[in-house]
C-alpha cells in the first residue's frame, strides 16, 4: 500500500530528486502520514524521527510512543514515493520498553564501532544508549545500555549531534518547563561521556520544548528547531561557525497558504515533535511531526520555486487585473500573499544563499517589469482595488531584501519598480521603502529625507515606513512584513506641536508629522539596534525608570528584566499604599502615580506610570524632545534638576550617549514646523569609563558626575569660555 503524504500528489523530476534538499520556513496543508494503508498512530504520544535504519538509501521512520515503546516503520517505496510498512516494535536485546511515559528515539553512533546506535530518551529524565551489535543493513542492539541523566521533565525530548564541531556527538534535551539544555560530549569516538547540562543560549519557550539539531537552511551549520506545547515550531538559525555555534533570533515555521504561523495543536493536541526530511522528493525539506494525540502528520515543504510559480500562475491567469481578482477570491488572495510573505520570511531569516538571491532578484525584477500595473510604484485606486497597495508593497519588500545592500543595487530595484522622485531617494540613499500609496507630496518626501539623513545611520534599523491610513482597510488585513518597519500618522507638513511641557524654559514648537517620524525611528534605536550594540545603555534605561518611579518600585536583576512585582507589592503594602488584596492592586498602583506632580515631572514627557507600563515607549519618547530642540532639552533637564527632579538628566544623557556612539561629538537638532531642520554639533569629553563628562552645546558647557548604575548625581551648566 502506497503512503499518502499530506494528500499531495508527488510529481518529482529526476533533477529535483537528485539535488540536495533545500530548507524552507513554509509548509503546505498537514495530512496523516500513512503506513500499510492506515494513518500512523501510537499510544498516548508520538515523537518522530526520520532515520536511515537499514542503510538502503531510503528514509525510514522511528516513532517513540507515550507508553515507553518505540516503533519502526520501514520504507519500501521508491525515491519520492515512500511506502511505509506496518509498525515493528524496536527492541534492544530482550528489552522492548523504556518506562511507561513519553519516549523519543534515534540512531546515532556514540559507543562501540562506527555503526549507528539506538538512543532512547525515556522515564522523565533518562537517556539509554544501546550499542549496535548488528550489521549496517540489519541493526541489532545490546540490551545493556549506557545511561545518561538529563534535566527533569525531559520525557524523551532529546537530540544528538555534533553541536560544537569537535567530532563528538553532543546531547540536547528539552523539558516540560520549556528550557533547552546542552550536554557536551567530553569522551572520545566510540566512548561517549556527557558533561553536566547547561542552558543552550538561554532558549526557553512556553513549555514542553522538543529540540532538534538539523541544518534547516542547508548552509553546513546545525540550526536548532524547537516544537512546543502550543503546536508551533520555531527555528533558531546558527549564525556562528561549526566550532563556535551561535543562535540568532527565532522564527516560527509558517503555513504556506497564508503566511501565518504554523500551528499543529488542533490536529495533534499539546506538544509538537518536529523533524525535517525530504520525503516527497521535490528537493525541499518536509515537516514530519507527532504530538500528544499519538498521530503522525506530514506537511510538504514549499520552496522558493513553488512560490514564484504561484505568482507566475496568478499573473498568467489575471494579468493587470490581479489586484481586483484577489479582492473577490479569498483563496487566490491567500495564495498570492502567502507566497510573498514566505519569500520575505526566508530572506529575512537568512535562508536564501547569495547565488539563490541573485536568481531571485532576476526573476522578481522581470515580474515587476512585465507587470508594472500590478507591482510598479503608482497611486492605486483603493476603492475598486483595495488590496493593490499592500500587494505591491509586499512584492517591493521581497525584491529589496533579495538585493545587495548597496545604493547601486537599490538603484536597479528602483528602476524595476518605477520608483521616482522622493520615493526613489529614500530607497536608494537610505534603503527605506515608503508605503503611502504615493500620497505624500514632494516637499514632505524631501523633509523626511533631510531628517532621516541627519540621524546617525548606525543608530537605527528600519526598512519600511507605512502610512496605514493612506492605504485603506486592506493594510490591516495584510500588514506589511519586512525585516524592520514602522508606521506613522497620515498627516501633512506644517501642523504644530509643542514637544515640551509648560515648565520648560520656553516652548519647543516642532512639526507633528516629522517628530512622529523621529519617534517611530527611535523605536528601532536603543530597544533594537542598541540592545545588541549598547547593552550597557539598554540596561541603564531601566535603571533610570526605576529612579524616576521612586522608592516603592523595584526592578529585577538585571534591571532589564522589568519590575519585580512581588517586591514592589511588598513595598506598597509596607508604605500603606496598598491593602494587600489582589483585587485592589490595579487601583492602588494608579492612585500612587496619577495626578501627582512629582511623577508627572519624573520623565521628560508625561507621567512615569505610562513608561513603567510601556517601557518600549521610554526611549522613543525622548526623541520627541531631542529632535525638536536638543539644546532646549538640555536646559529643560537642568531646570527640573534645580527643582529637585533628577531623572530628566538621566533621560537627556541616555539619548545623547546613544546617538553619540562613543564619539567626541554628537549632533544637536532644531526641527521647526514645515520641516526646517538645523543640525549643529556639541563637543564631548569623556571620563575614564567612556561616559560623557562634559558637553559643550552652543554657549554653555554641561558637566556630569555619576553614581550607581551610571545615573547622574552631579549636573552643572555654565557659560562656555570662548574657544581659542
Amino acid at each position: 500500500m502506497r503512503v499518502v503524504i499530506g494528500f499531495v500528489a508527488m510529481l518529482v523530476t529526476a533533477a529535483a530528486a537528485a539535488a540536495e534538499p533545500v530548507g524552507t520556513l513554509a509548509f503546505g496543508e498537514p495530512g496523516p502520514l500513512m503506513a500499510a494503508g492506515v494513518p500512523i498512530a501510537v499510544e498516548g504520544h508520538a515523537a518522530t524521527r526520520c532515520v536511515a535504519w537499514d542503510d538502503d538509501g531510503r528514509l525510514d521512520l522511528v516513532v517513540g510512543g507515550g507508553d515507553g515503546r518505540v516503533w519502526l516503520f520501514l520504507n519500501g517505496g521508491a525515491a519520492g514515493r515512500p511506502e511505509f510498512a506496518e509498525a515493528v516494535r524496536v527492541t534492544a536485546g530482550g528489552r522492548d520498553r523504556w518506562g511507561t511515559g513519553p519516549t523519543g528515539a534515534m540512531l546515532v553512533n556514540l559507543v562501540g564501532d562506527a555503526k549507528p546506535d539506538l538512543v532512547v530518551g525515556h522515564s522523565n529524565d533518562q537517556v539509554a544508549i544501546h550499542e549496535n551489535t548488528g550489521a549496517a543493513d540489519a541493526p541489532a542492539f545490546a540490551e545493556q545500555s549506557l545511561e545518561v541523566r538529563v534535566q527533569d521533565g525531559c520525557q524523551g525530548r532529546i537530540d544528538v549531534a555534533d553541536w560544537d564541531g569537535d567530532g563528538l556527538a553532543d546531547l540536547v534535551a528539552g523539558g516540560f518547563d520549556g528550557s533547552v539544555r546542552v550536554y557536551p560530549n567530553g569522551g572520545r569516538p566510540g566512548a561517549a561521556r556527557f558533561a553536566e547540562g547547561t542552558p543552550l543560549e538561554g532558549i526557553s519557550m512556553a513549555y514542553n520544548s522538543h529540540p532538534r539539531w538539523i541544518d534547516v537552511d542547508r548552509d553546513g551549520l546545525l540550526d536548532l528547531l524547537v516544537g512546543v506545547n502550543w503546536g508551533t515550531v520555531t527555528v533558531f538559525r546558527n549564525v556562528g561557525t561549526a566550532t563556535a555555534p551561535r543562535l540568532g533570533g527565532g522564527r516560527q515555521l509558517q503555513a504556506a497558504a497564508d503566511g501565518r504561523s504554523l500551528s499543529l495543536r488542533e490536529l495533534q493536541g499539546d506538544d509538537t515533535t518536529p523533524d525535517l526530511a525530504d520525503l516527497d522528493g521535490d528537493g525541499v525539506l518536509d515537516l514530519v511531526s507527532g504530538g500528544k494525540k499519538g498521530q503522525v502528520v506530514f506537511l510538504p515543504g514549499v520552496g522558493m520555486d513553488a512560490r514564484l510559480a504561484t505568482l507566475q500562475a496568478a499573473l498568467a491567469a489575471h494579468g493587470d487585473r490581479l489586484a481586483a481578482a484577489i479582492g473577490s477570491d479569498a483563496m487566490l488572495r491567500a495564495e498570492v500573499f502567502g507566497s510573498l510573505v514566505a519569500i520575505q520570511a526566508e530572506l529575512a531569516a537568512g535562508f536564501v544563499a547569495a547565488n539563490q538571491r541573485a536568481t531571485l532578484v532576476e526573476k522578481l525584477s522581470a515580474l515587476a517589469r512585465d507587470n508594472p500595473k500590478v507591482f510598479g510604484r503608482r497611486r492605486f485606486d483603493l476603492e475598486t482595488t483595495p488590496h493593490a497597495g499592500p500587494l505591491a508593497a509586499q512584492f517591493w519588500v521581497g525584491l529589496v531584501e533579495a538585493s545587495p545592500a548597496s545604493p547601486e543595487a537599490r538603484g536597479r530595484v528602483a528602476d524595476a519598480l518605477g520608483f521616482t522622485g522622493g520615493h526613489r531617494r529614500l530607497l536608494v540613499d537610505l534603503g527605506l521603502i515608503l508605503v503611502d500609496n504615493d500620497t505624500a507630496p514632494p516637499e514632505q518626501l524631501a523633509a523626511m529625507h533631510r531628517l532621516i539623513t541627519a540621524l546617525p545611520r548606525a543608530a537605527w534599523d528600519v526598512e519600511t515606513i507605512t502610512v496605514a491610513d493612506w492605504l485603506g482597510p486592506a493594510a490591516k488585513a495584510h500588514p506589511l512584513r519586512s525585516r524592520a518597519g514602522v508606521n506613522i500618522f497620515a498627516l501633512s507638513l506644517g501642523r504644530t506641536e509643542n514637544s515640551f511641557p509648560g515648565d520648560a524654559p520656553r516652548p519647543g514648537l516642532t512639526d507633528v508629522y516629522l517628530i512622529c517620524l523621529a519617534h517611530e525611528l527611535a523605536h528601532n534605536m536603543l530597544d533594537t539596534v542598541g540592545r545588541r550594540t549598547r547593552p550597557d545603555l539598554y540596561e541603564r534605561k531601566f535603571a533610570a525608570l526605576e529612579r524616576a518611579a521612586g522608592p516603592l518600585v523595584v526592578y529585577g536583576d538585571p534591571k532589564s528584566r522589568g519590575i519585580d512585582q512581588e517586591a514592589t507589592k511588598g513595598r506598597f503594602r509596607e508604605a500603606g499604599a496598598w491593602d494587600g488584596a489582589q483585587a485592589t492592586w490595579g487601583d492602588a498602583w494608579k492612585k500612587h502615580f496619577d495626578g501627582k506632580q512629582e511623577f508627572d515631572r519624573a520623565t521628560c514627557r508625561g507621567n512615569v506610570r505610562f513608561f513603567l507600563e510601556s517601557p518600549q515607549e521610554a526611549f522613543a519618547t525622548l526623541a520627541n524632545q531631542y529632535v525638536a530642540d536638543s539644546q532646549l532639552m538640555l536646559e529643560f533637564a537642568k531646570a527640573r534638576w534645580d527643582a529637585g527632579q533628577r531623572a530628566n538628566a538621566d533621560q537627556f544623557l541616555l539619548i545623547t550617549e546613544y546617538l553619540s556612539a562613543g564619539r567626541d561629538r554628537v549632533e544637536l537638532y532644531v526641527l521647526r514646523p514645515g520641516g526646517t531642520l538645523v543640525v549643529t554639533e556639541a563637543a564631548i569629553d569623556r571620563d575614564d569609563r567612556g561616559r560623557i563628562r562634559t558637553l559643550r552645546a552652543g554657549d554653555v558647557i554641561a558637566t556630569f558626575g555619576y553614581g550607581t548604575h551610571d545615573l547622574v548625581e552631579q549636573f552643572d551648566v555654565e557659560p562656555a569660555q570662548p574657544e581659542g
